[in-house]
């Protein structure tokens, strides 16, 4: 049996397959596009992963969708309760326009309305776990659940509009930061004194004995719909001042109003924990939910020992919907004699590295490389030198911590290894602390704790006599975000550990993501060698190959368009409208691709500041107005530049239904390919989007996953 998981669209999308009980491929979309958080609304990436796999659209049994669009009437009646008037009337139409999209996503790709199984957001999180704390979902944010066998018992949920995920999210907008960026927060809280601020925030956020929590509201205007944007202006605004901005220093201000928001972060988790402890008798608590990332909070329930074991999910973001989703339908409707029991004990299920490109990537930089048969040793070597090394093998991991398949590494005893890194390779503030790795039977000799922390996603102590030398992997708190590896898990990391130790003595390696600021962990070769040409890495590791030299041309800084510029064709197009203004180095970027660009003028004058006087023409010249007809005969393609984020396309009705997108239907319709492109510098083929919603018999242009249903 074959069942497709999916979080088929916006944030973190991500796909799985699911074979006879067992995960076969999770693919993350950031990894693919680039963008940080895999902000889209493109299925080009399960498609081409399908068909990777040899698995035909018309093989899959089930396809599952991570919201239950059948919820939206309890929805709309749970908005009635803290909103009035035009608020409840523009709720409606959010809500109308959004929990639906999902299936119709799936729909408009193909995929049969009586294969779709609708499950509850926060079952896709549970399915395997007990506690699942996020956003939000369709009715709740939060969800308290006892696991048996195939079974998911549901204890207690908390209703929207509470929600502690976008709580801690309204604070790290004010703080200055983006979506997806809580982890900063919850590094700067531990620079902070969390008692000076926890009250009067506890005026606002009301925390049960047993965990549950609400809002208790500053006014009754019933205009307030608690978003994340809302929060920060209807609480963090008016308690502490205007948001920070991206280049604004930290205060003691930002410090403690993060370290008073972790502490009541960490007052609902603890009590939750205690509760389904209480409930269940369980020895055992697994954590999902974007909330279960909060590796501080999750360290403080494993230290107060209320379970022999403390499991957070590493995916435990929405990316982990699709697997949990795909599991839950194969527990629910597979065939009960032959159902398998799996649980997870290792995270490398992404896509595995292109080797057989590595020599060539190299090539395109003028350097060699040399292939080992023993590359831990030689790695082992490099790390006792002092050396920082990129890791790259086998598959790589899901979820967003690097877990030894693509990670830089480190040793930690090296003086100012931490700012060597952080300034030289991923260009991120000083304060945030690193990670690390160390075999599991050597756990207890460095941290307090025993027991399994795989996934990266669990804090414990430093050990005091350990402290000070393991400054490098360890947060001003004396704490580590520790990963444990067995030779079960990851058998070539465990061995490059073991090397390190004989050679050292010392059983642990910092280890840190592979990635630039802003970017995903390295999906190929191309990628991990861009990294190790512009950084100070020393070394880097790609399967069996081994890279030392450094290219005389330094690559450019992370952009993700470099990549996905390169999914347009190679011929005449024309730029024909935007909405907003591409920057500049975007722009110039495309018409580096896109020799024979041509930009239409409302758009042009962006253009002409990059270009010299004797160019400009080129970039410059356009058509007056011209009919769909007449840019079939000039133009192989038109492109247009959407100022927002790529999964705006689908979940923005404003932008579905625009003057631009009508205008985009009707090229298409006249057998012109048109393609959008958004903010972060992604590329979708715009017939993939704006049929969403048209009824499939009467779309005159098919989607392009049309050629996948093909029987050949």
């Amino acid at each position: 049996m074959i069942i497709l998981g999916t979080k088929p669209a916006q944030h973190d999308a991500c796909f799985a397959i699911v074979r006879d009980g067992q995960p076969l491929f999770i693919y993350e979309q950031e990894r693919f596009n680039r963008i940080k958080h895999g902000m889209s609304s493109d299925l080009s990436v399960l498609f081409d992963a399908l068909a990777e796999y040899s698995i035909r659209p018309q093989d899959i049994d089930l396809v599952t969708n991570c919201i239950d669009p059948t919820l939206l009437g309890e929805r709309k009646k749970q908005a009635r309760t803290y909103l009035k008037g035009p608020a409840v009337a523009a709720m409606d139409e959010y809500l109308e326009w959004r929990i639906p999209m999902w299936r119709r996503v799936l729909v408009a790709a193909g995929f049969p309305e009586d294969r779709i199984i609708d499950v509850r957001h926060h079952i896709c999180h549970c399915a395997g776990v007990y506690l699942s704390i996020d956003g939000g979902g369709e009715t709740e944010t939060a969800m308290m659940a006892h696991g048996a066998q195939d079974r998911i018992e549901i204890l207690r949920t908390t209703s929207i509009p509470q929600s502690v995920g976008l709580f801690y999210q309204a604070c790290t907008f004010w703080l200055g930061w983006g979506f997806g960026e809580e982890g900063k927060t919850m590094a700067l809280a531990a620079y902070g004194d969390p008692n000076r601020y926890r009250e009067r925030l506890a005026d606002f956020l009301e925390i049960d004995d047993d965990g549950d929590f609400r809002f208790i509201p500053l006014e009754d205007s019933g205009q307030c719909a608690f978003s994340s944007e809302e929060l920060k202006e209807y609480v963090f605004t008016r308690f502490f001042g205007p948001s920070r901005t991206g280049d604004e220093s930290l205060t003691g201000l930002h410090k403690d109003v993060a370290a008073a928001v972790q502490s009541l972060c960490e007052r609902v988790v603890m009590n939750s924990a205690t509760y389904l402890r209480d409930r269940t008798r369980s020895r055992n608590l697994l954590l999902t939910g974007g909330v279960g990332l909060n590796s501080v909070s999750n360290g403080m329930i494993m230290k107060a020992r209320l379970f022999d074991r403390v499991v957070a999910y590493p995916q435990a973001n929405d990316t982990g919907t699709a697997l949990g989703g795909a599991l839950y339908a194969y527990h629910s409707y597979g065939p009960a004699p032959k159902r398998r029991s799996w649980h997870m004990t290792h995270a490398y299920f992404g896509k595995m590295i292109d080797t057989e490109n590595a020599a060539r990537v190299a090539a395109e930089y003028g350097v060699r490389g040399v292939r080992e048969t023993a590359v831990h040793e030689t790695a082992a070597e490099l790390l006792a030198a002092g050396q920082i090394l990129g890791w790259v093998q086998g598959r790589s991991e899901v979820g967003p911590r690097a877990l030894g398949n693509r990670s830089i590494l480190g040793n930690p005893l090296v003086s100012g290894i931490k700012d060597l890194i952080n300034a030289g390779i991923k260009h991120r503030e000083s304060w945030r602390p690193f990670a690390p790795s160390v075999r599991r039977e050597d756990l207890t000799e460095y941290f307090e704790a025993d027991q399994d922390l795989p996934y990266m996603t669990v804090v414990a102590p430093i050990r005091d006599v350990w402290r000070d030398r393991l400054a490098s992997v360890g947060h001003v708190d004396g704490t580590a975000r520790v990963q444990t590896v067995t030779e079960e898990s990851n058998p070539l990391f465990y061995a490059l550990l073991t090397a390190f130790k004989q050679r050292t003595g010392l059983g642990v390696l910092l280890n840190t993501s592979f990635n630039d600021r802003g970017e995903p962990l390295v999906q190929t070769c191309a990628q991990a060698m861009r990294l190790f040409q512009a950084s100070a890495m020393d070394a880097l590791f790609l399967g069996d190959w081994v890279f030392t030299e450094k290219s005389a041309v330094r690559p450019r800084p992370f952009a993700a368009y470099y990549q996905n510029f390169a999914k347009l064709p190679r011929s005449r197009l024309l730029l024909l409208r935007s909405e907003g203004q591409m920057p500049s180095g975007m722009l110039a970027h495309l018409l580096e691709v896109c020799p024979d660009l041509t930009i239409e003028a409302t758009v042009g004058e962006g253009a002409a500041a990059i270009f010299p006087e004797a160019e400009r023409h080129r970039a410059l010249k356009h058509a007056e107005a011209p009919t769909a007809i007449e840019l079939g005969t000039q133009y192989d393609g038109v492109l247009c530049y959407i100022g927002r984020p790529g999964d705006r396309f689908i979940f923005d009705k404003a932008v579905y239904h625009s003057k631009l997108a009508d205008e985009s239907r009707a090229l298409l319709e006249a057998g012109i390919p048109v393609y959008w492109i958004d903010s972060a510098g992604d590329v979708t083929e715009a017939r993939n989007i704006l049929y969403v919603h048209h009824e499939r018999a009467g779309c005159r242009v098919p989607s392009s996953y049309e050629r996948y249903w093909t029987e050949t």
